[in-house]
């Protein structure tokens, strides 16, 4: 914002500089201090700012709305699988007190492996309620 302001001033910087009449002269050298000024004091001008919107929700997801949207991104996006995956290793956090993220297990093994990631997410979360069963 200070930098627009302070190159607003340039045009009147270039008329009092190259200006053959006198007093227009003045007349630049007095709005360039005026706007120079405002931006060393710091006077802003305030502008209504109303930031554009896509939708407002009506009514709060469930954590299973949450869940399968969650789950229809990552199909396309790292940051959605990336999130999948903290979900699972929360999980596994419940049970043991193990590092997984240095050593693996076989629900996570399962959900990197090569393959349709809605596959893999399905066999890790095979693995993992086998897990939560046994434990």
């Amino acid at each position: 914002m200070k930098v627009r302001l302070s190159l607003a001033a340039l045009p009147f910087v270039l008329i009092a500089i190259f200006a053959g009449s006198y007093i227009l002269r003045w007349i630049a050298v007095v709005l360039v201090a005026l706007i120079l000024g405002t931006v060393l004091f710091g006077l802003e001008i305030k502008l209504k700012y109303r930031p554009k919107t896509r939708f407002t929700p009506k009514e709060k997801k469930s954590e299973f709305e949450r869940t399968a949207m969650l789950i229809s991104k990552a199909r396309s996006g790292s940051v959605a699988r990336a999130l999948i995956e903290e979900k699972i290793l929360d999980s596994y956090a419940v049970l043991t007190d193990s590092e997984l993220k240095s050593d693996p297990n076989a629900a996570l093994k399962a959900l990197h492996s090569d393959g349709d990631f809605l596959d893999n997410l399905e066999k890790a979360l095979e693995i993992l309620e086998a897990d939560l069963n046994e434990g």
